[in-house]
């Protein structure tokens, strides 16, 4: 069976305590205070500017030159034959960054990479240093990972606590971890042993006929079948043709369009953008907006950056100048809300899109709020359930979004959750509207503190 592979790189293709080891006798001129430390400055007990001052002098040598652990290469290069499917997910220090440093040190990641595992890794899942276990997560949730290769104890931890399985590269620093979701491995070649074991585990899992079921069908099902349908969904997600090559040329006329566009929009509508340090680095994902007005996507792709999205448009705006836009840079799926089944395609082809690692926007209320007076009395509209049924489809997570407009036009950004395939689509969708009207009264405090009201 096919296992998709989740390998972090520091610690684990790297020895990288060895490393600080070595270099941080010779730098600090004395031994490491801590040997079972994970971070450099508690190894040695320096402070942050010595730190500072180390990374100066020696990252850029760790990050070129530093040589991948014994038999890794040998090792993945089997298990690559044998059609396993390799991801790389990292936390590399500044890799996140999207700036100049951060553009410097995934080059340098990515030239090493290439050095040395010869393509061998389908994609590179770049998290946050800061919040890397809740980016890895995310990563192994999108991907479909049946196996995540850690070090990092608080890592581990967090992913074992959702159900991933990990296989622990064993380090100094990581004695204290425990979990039933959790292997500790000493090497690769225990790594590879691991590895064949899962195989033959999960083999009973892998449906190469799937067949989507009805909602009712689902309902009625165990936990353990919930587990297995919708891994077997993802999969089929995965192998669904979505003309990469058109969608691609999509992204590439929205990324020239974007900041031509965004100097009136900023100009005019002056976004404040609250939190957005809260959106993933990663693309596939799905944003879940309150829907206010027709301005909203640009908004959002304020607070976004040049990164394009893709969303449902009714197709009654086809012919209109967004319709127009929206079709030229490829980002809508033009949907027919009165027709069922344009509604189960349409839906269908997002999720599929969202598989395939593109950004969706949807917005749960399923029509501007705005729209009448009754609308205009709610905070939100009741929320349809299409936005947590895609996100349990293809484990990819929903990132809470909530705009207000009038004097401070604001983009709040919350913490993104994946939804499990056990869940209840009734009870997330209920967290979900709880979610972002908490961020949309958090605006409505922010306004009122802003004019100077008493709260």
């Amino acid at each position: 069976m096919k296992l998709i592979i989740g390998v972090d790189a520091d610690g684990v293709l790297t020895n990288m305590s060895e490393f600080y080891q070595k270099y941080g006798r010779k730098f600090f001129k004395k031994d490491p205070v801590n040997i079972e430390a994970y971070g450099l400055k508690e190894m040695f007990n320096v402070t942050n500017f010595d730190e500072i001052k180390f990374g100066f002098f020696h990252l850029d040598k760790y990050c070129r030159y530093e040589p991948p652990r014994p038999q890794v290469v040998e090792v993945l290069q089997k298990l690559r034959d044998d059609n396993h499917e390799f991801h790389e997910i990292t936390a590399r220090k500044f890799a996140s960054f999207r700036n100049l440093l951060g553009l410097h040190y995934r080059n340098l990641f990515e030239k090493w990479l290439k050095k040395n595992f010869n393509n061998i890794f389908s994609s590179i899942q770049y998290c946050s240093e800061s919040n890397s276990p809740t980016d890895k997560l995310i990563a192994c949730s999108k991907l479909g990972v049946d196996v995540m290769i850690e070090d990092k104890p608080e890592v581990a931890i967090h992913l074992a606590n959702n159900n991933i399985r990990i296989l622990l590269m064993d380090a100094p620093y990581n004695q204290e971890v425990e979990h039933e979701n959790i292997i500790r491995v000493y090497n690769w070649d225990e790594i590879y042993d691991e590895i064949k074991k899962l195989e033959s585990k999960l083999d009973f899992m892998n449906n190469e006929n799937f067949k989507k079921m009805e909602k009712k069908e689902i309902a009625n099902m165990t936990n353990n079948e919930k587990e297995m349908y919708f891994y077997n969904y993802k999969r089929h997600l995965k192998n669904v043709n979505i003309n990469e090559e058109l969608l691609k040329k999509g992204e590439n006329r929205f990324k020239l369009l974007y900041h031509p566009m965004m100097i009136p929009i900023k100009l005019l509508l002056r976004p404040k953008v609250i939190n957005k340090k809260n959106i993933p680095y990663q693309d596939g994902f799905i944003i879940a907006s309150n829907h206010l007005n027709s301005y909203d996507q640009y908004l959002i792709g304020a607070a976004l950056g040049n990164r394009s999205v893709t969303g449902f448009a009714a197709s009654t705006i086809k012919n209109t100048f967004r319709g127009k836009l929206f079709n030229f840079t490829k980002g809508a799926i033009f949907m027919d809300r009165q027709d069922e089944n344009s509604k189960a395609i349409c839906s269908e082809e997002l999720a599929a899109r969202v598989a395939h690692d593109k950004i969706a926007l949807i917005f749960p209320e399923g029509t501007r709020k705005n729209k009448d007076e009754e609308g205009r009395k709610k905070i939100l509209l009741d929320f349809k359930l299409g936005t947590v049924a895609i996100a349990q489809k293809t484990g990819a997570p929903i990132l809470p979004m909530a705009l207000s407009y009038g004097k401070y036009n604001l983009v709040r950004i919350g913490i993104p959750f994946i939804v499990t395939p056990t869940e209840d689509l009734e009870e997330v969708n209920k967290k979900l509207y709880n979610k972002i009207l908490e961020l949309q009264l958090e605006n409505a405090k922010f306004k009122r503190n802003k004019d100077g009201r008493r709260l």
